[in-house]
Protein backbone atom coordinates (compact mmCIF):
# COMPACT_ATOMS: atom_id res chain seq x y z
CA UNK A 1 0.00 0.00 0.00
CA UNK A 2 1.53 3.47 -0.73
CA UNK A 3 0.46 6.49 0.86
CA UNK A 4 -1.12 4.37 3.16
CA UNK A 5 -3.49 6.00 5.60
CA UNK A 6 -4.85 4.95 9.43
CA UNK A 7 -8.42 3.91 7.72
CA UNK A 8 -6.17 1.52 5.04
CA UNK A 9 -4.27 -0.14 7.87
CA UNK A 10 -8.08 -0.50 9.88
CA UNK A 11 -9.83 -2.07 6.68
CA UNK A 12 -6.09 -3.92 6.24
CA UNK A 13 -6.45 -5.54 9.65
CA UNK A 14 -10.32 -6.50 9.00
CA UNK A 15 -9.51 -8.28 5.64
CA UNK A 16 -6.91 -9.89 7.11
CA UNK A 17 -9.22 -11.73 10.08
CA UNK A 18 -11.59 -12.54 6.78
CA UNK A 19 -9.06 -14.53 5.30
CA UNK A 20 -6.76 -12.17 3.20
CA UNK A 21 -3.40 -12.79 3.56
CA UNK A 22 -1.22 -10.97 0.46
CA UNK A 23 1.79 -8.69 2.27
CA UNK A 24 0.48 -5.48 1.20
CA UNK A 25 -2.35 -6.15 3.98
CA UNK A 26 0.09 -6.27 6.92
CA UNK A 27 1.43 -3.12 8.62
CA UNK A 28 5.17 -2.68 8.36
CA UNK A 29 7.31 -3.38 11.73
CA UNK A 30 8.50 -0.29 13.60
CA UNK A 31 5.58 1.81 12.89
CA UNK A 32 3.52 2.07 15.41
CA UNK A 33 0.38 4.23 13.93
CA UNK A 34 -0.08 1.79 11.62
CA UNK A 35 -0.38 -1.45 13.53
CA UNK A 36 -2.32 0.33 16.28
CA UNK A 37 -4.68 1.25 12.94
CA UNK A 38 -4.28 -2.72 11.78
CA UNK A 39 -4.81 -4.24 15.40
CA UNK A 40 -7.60 -1.62 16.06
CA UNK A 41 -9.38 -3.00 12.66
CA UNK A 42 -8.16 -6.89 13.12
CA UNK A 43 -9.63 -6.65 16.47
CA UNK A 44 -13.10 -4.87 15.27
CA UNK A 45 -13.69 -7.10 12.31
CA UNK A 46 -13.46 -10.20 15.05
CA UNK A 47 -15.92 -8.38 17.82
CA UNK A 48 -18.40 -8.39 15.15
CA UNK A 49 -18.28 -12.24 13.78
CA UNK A 50 -19.99 -14.88 15.56
CA UNK A 51 -17.94 -17.87 16.87
CA UNK A 52 -16.10 -18.66 19.84
CA UNK A 53 -12.13 -18.34 18.85
CA UNK A 54 -10.14 -15.91 21.40
CA UNK A 55 -9.06 -13.19 19.35
CA UNK A 56 -5.97 -13.86 20.64
CA UNK A 57 -6.03 -17.38 18.77
CA UNK A 58 -7.03 -15.44 15.63
CA UNK A 59 -4.33 -12.95 15.81
CA UNK A 60 -1.56 -15.70 16.31
CA UNK A 61 -3.04 -17.79 13.44
CA UNK A 62 -3.71 -14.94 11.13
CA UNK A 63 0.40 -13.79 11.66
CA UNK A 64 1.59 -17.20 11.31
CA UNK A 65 4.87 -17.00 9.53
CA UNK A 66 5.40 -13.17 10.68
CA UNK A 67 6.89 -13.76 14.14
CA UNK A 68 8.47 -10.23 14.50
CA UNK A 69 5.10 -8.90 13.74
CA UNK A 70 3.34 -10.58 16.03
CA UNK A 71 5.50 -10.22 18.72
CA UNK A 72 5.83 -6.16 18.04
CA UNK A 73 1.40 -6.06 17.64
CA UNK A 74 1.05 -8.53 20.77
CA UNK A 75 3.03 -5.34 22.44
CA UNK A 76 0.57 -3.10 21.38
CA UNK A 77 -2.29 -4.88 22.31
CA UNK A 78 -2.93 -8.18 24.04
CA UNK A 79 -0.24 -8.08 25.42
CA UNK A 80 -0.64 -5.21 27.89
CA UNK A 81 -4.16 -7.12 28.97
CA UNK A 82 -4.41 -8.18 32.32
CA UNK A 83 -5.43 -11.38 32.04
CA UNK A 84 -6.76 -11.88 36.06
CA UNK A 85 -10.31 -10.98 36.63
CA UNK A 86 -9.60 -11.53 40.36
Amino acid sequence: MSETTMFDWFDAGSRVLEGARTPDLFPPLDDAHAQRAWLAGFAGAWAERSGDEPAEDALVAALEGRPALLRQLWERGPGKIARSWS
